[in-house]
């Protein structure tokens, strides 16, 4: 099993995408209590455009227990694709879990700026969109306009008539360092 993880892992960076899945979906059916082969089957499937079949993988790996040095990644990966598939409120319950992990890494605020979006909440989507982007600010671009963004941010959020803590958006002025 590892050499055929070794093997997707080296397809998938290589940005062989069809190559990885077709060897990780008949792994993972090989190895079904094998985390590591639902997880790679999970993230093969979401790279082919095979959403709903990754969830099946996605759901089995949760299942086994993803080891906590990759349920971040997991979490937004599964989240991502529950979006894509029109469950855009599980995946932001999800994005919960890995608010949990991670709370100021910007990606998860991107990831919960989409899913946001996608069920309507315009207002706490572009707020929580514009937190990722002070988040990632690399203290040249966006260090001049922080203050300004930060207030522009929480105007949406209070627009939006949702509490700022249950959301995932942080209040505090972000750290523009990188």
């Amino acid at each position: 099993m590892e050499d055929t993880l070794a093997i997707i892992a080296t397809m998938t960076q290589s940005a062989d995408f069809h190559g990885a899945y077709e060897h990780a979906v008949p792994l993972a059916q090989q190895y079904p209590n094998a985390v590591a082969a639902q997880m790679a089957a999970a993230y093969a499937c979401d790279r082919v455009g095979n959403e709903e079949q990754a969830l099946i993988y996605y759901r089995k790996g949760w299942a086994l227990g993803v080891p906590e040095e990759h349920r971040f990644q997991f979490l937004i990966g599964f989240s991502s694709t529950l979006r894509n598939v029109g469950c855009a409120h599980e995946s932001l319950e999800w994005l919960q879990l890995a608010r949990a992990e991670q709370p100021n890494n910007p990606a998860l605020a991107a990831f919960t700026a989409l899913a946001l979006h996608t069920v309507g909440e315009t207002e706490l989507a572009l707020a929580t969109m514009l937190e990722a982007a002070l988040k990632t600010g690399d203290g040249n671009g966006l260090a001049p306009y922080t203050r300004a963004l930060t207030e522009y941010r929480d105007e949406l959020v209070v627009a939006a008539g949702n509490s700022k803590q249950n959301q995932g958006v942080e209040t505090d002025e972000p750290s523009t360092s990188a």
